[in-house]
């Protein structure tokens, strides 16, 4: 069932304990450097090693040389003035980019001013700060901004939304395909937002630590990163789209009020962790998932307490049955689950919400396990149904021995005469 290393397992249980971005967004590894998360969980899975370009500190700024970007990008920047613009060249060299988490819970700043010469800005650049507003220079060829709101030039990806701007409220505009890495992570104020149809990919940590209470996730979204709706604690229902093929690791971790989940037909694989540290206790498996990792359900945020409450649906012999007994002594893993065996149709029925289609069907699958439940239909036409075979049976065999007898009865006549 393992299909991930153990260190990397390790890492995840690490980052879901620190339960907040800023302190997970980098992790020591072996030889001293600072990574993110995902580059660990790469380093664990790749033999090669990407050299990293060398840091200049220059005055305020920290950067280096990007190849690909063609000049430097600022790794490291805490501003004085309360209102950010970043400089044209740093030692004669044109800055092209910020960094991944260049201003991490920075609290001075108040509005950041993004000039022409920068065309790349890293992930979760802007993440825990206090930023109210973004601008872009005047005739600016990759970026825009609408009502404070950092997007792509062609509108196609959300890049920011202000940490500090108060609005309750926020309507995704239409035509955004792309939510970028934290673009409303760390904002407390929104608790209503709407997501546009078209909308295609929601990137790691896009909605991480807000206080948004409901999300509708549009039927077009076809992949969402690692860790994008974690730490949502007034989140409590989410239904994933019907494209939607893997939940990636920690995707949903530490929404501690999430208890109502419904997955989508199609799912093929639940990651590490993708509901640790939730309030689900009941979750019905679909049909076509063949992968569900290491601690995806059932488990606090730390991997290290499991819910022996929790009860989950599914076909029999599936990777559904499997999980809730599964362990590792390796891992010093070991799931004590409820299963309930259902059909494909009655779990196509309960995953579409209709009680009625999901109750038609009688027959569940045999059970192999103790904690295995296999339930029997109460419905009264079922119940007429199985009556009516039986008295069926029942009169077939009583004919049967009335023939028998008759038979019998023959040949003893016979025999006498």
């Amino acid at each position: 069932m393992f299909s991930k290393k153990k260190v990397t397992a390790f890492i995840l249980s690490f980052m879901l304990s620190v339960s907040c971005m800023g302190a997970a967004a980098v992790s020591a590894v072996a030889d001293g450097t600072e990574t993110t998360v995902s580059e660990a969980a790469e380093e664990t899975t790749s033999e090669t090693t990407v050299e990293k370009p060398e840091e200049i500190t220059s005055g305020e700024y920290t950067y280096h040389i990007d190849e690909e970007y063609g000049g430097a990008v600022i790794t490291a920047y805490e501003p004085e003035d309360k209102n950010v613009v970043f400089p044209e060249k740093i030692d004669g060299v044109v800055v092209v980019g910020l960094g991944d988490f260049i201003f991490n819970n920075q609290s001075k700043i108040e509005t950041v001013t993004i000039p022409k010469n920068i065309c790349h800005i890293g992930a979760s650049a802007f993440y825990g700060t206090s930023i109210n507003e973004f601008f872009v220079e005047e005739g600016h060829s990759m970026y825009k901004t609408e009502d404070g709101v950092l997007f792509s030039k062609d509108g196609i990806a959300l890049v920011a939304y202000p940490p500090k701007k108060e609005d309750t409220s926020y309507v995704v505009p239409d035509g955004v395909e792309e939510l970028y890495h934290g673009c409303f992570a760390s904002n407390t104020y929104l608790t209503d937002i709407q997501l546009p149809d078209g909308l295609i990919y929601i990137d790691s940590w896009a909605f991480a630590n807000t206080t948004i209470q409901e999300v509708d996730i549009p039927k077009t979204v076809t992949s969402i990163d690692s860790y994008a709706f974690a730490y949502m604690k007034r989140l409590t229902s989410i239904k994933t789209p019907p494209e939607l093929v893997v939940i990636p690791s920690a995707t949903f971790a530490g929404c501690s009020n999430l208890d109502d989940v419904t997955l989508n037909e199609g799912l093929v694989e639940i990651g590490q962790g993708a509901f640790a540290g939730t309030a689900v206790r009941s979750i019905v498996i679909p049909t076509t998932v063949e992968s569900i990792d290491y601690c995806a359900l059932g488990y606090s945020e730390n991997l290290q307490t499991s819910y022996s409450t929790l009860v989950i649906y599914g076909l029999g012999g599936s990777v559904a049955q499997i999980y809730a007994t599964d362990k590792d002594e390796e891992y010093d893993y070991k799931n004590n689950f409820t299963f309930v065996s259902k059909t494909s149709a009655q779990i196509k029925a309960m995953l579409s919400g209709d009680e009625e289609d999901a109750a038609a069907d009688s027959e569940s699958e045999e059970a192999t396990d103790s904690n295995v439940i296999v339930e029997k239909e109460n419905s009264s036409t079922s119940q007429f149904t199985w009556k009516v075979i039986i008295i069926a049976l029942g009169a077939v065999v009583l004919c049967g021995g009335v023939g028998a007898i008759a038979v019998s009865a023959k040949k003893n006549r016979s025999k006498k005469g």
